[in-house]
């Protein structure tokens, strides 16, 4: 009598199949983690931008403010701006990179020393505050000889670093602001 060969599958076919199947749950499981990473730095993208915006609404906030409390010459990195009068630095914003907090402090203004509450998870602020030469409206710092009119114009640079899993990516913003008199 003929023996029938038996029908299936040998341990060796499961084995390749399990194999294959691996290949593709990990292939898909990469897939998902890139994308969740991906998500994650879109995220803190947004998050940094958002802080950049704000600091420099508070910036330009600063300069419309009462000359008495704060005003133009408030603009500048703390140690700079001093009163002519007095020497004293009138600068308020913190230099170097800083922690971002949630909350502006007694001053009402984000980005300087006295801001308080809970920073802000892997984000750092720099402030950067510089004042630009202005030929036609020279300053007595760094264009005038003889000293005789104010600074006008001020760069201000705001850059927000943040992290996306081991890399350290950062937004940046950049304007310039003016001091002028409006003249009809």
């Amino acid at each position: 009598m003929k023996r029938r060969s038996e029908e299936g599958f040998s341990y060796i076919d499961v084995m390749i199949a399990i194999v294959i199947l691996m290949v593709g749950i990990l292939a898909l499981l990469s897939a998902m983690s890139g994308s969740m990473l991906q998500a994650k730095g879109h995220e803190q993208q947004l998050l940094a931008k958002q802080v950049a915006t704000s600091t420099m609404e508070s910036i330009m906030a600063v300069k419309e403010t009462d000359p008495a409390r704060l005003g133009w010459n408030a603009i500048g990195n703390v140690g700079t701006n001093p009163d002519p009068a007095t020497g004293v630095n009138q600068g308020i914003f913190s230099n170097g990179f800083q922690p971002v907090r949630l909350d502006a402090g007694t001053d009402e203004v984000i980005g300087t020393p006295d801001d308080t509450g809970a920073t802000v998870s892997q984000l750092q602020r720099r402030i950067t505050i510089t004042d630009v030469c202005d030929p036609e409206r020279p300053s007595p710092v760094i264009c005038s000889p003889a000293g005789t009119s104010p600074v006008r114009m001020r760069s201000v640079l705001v850059t927000v670093t943040y992290n996306v899993g081991a890399l350290q990516r950062q937004e940046q913003l950049v304007t310039v602001l003016t001091d002028y008199a409006v003249v009809n």
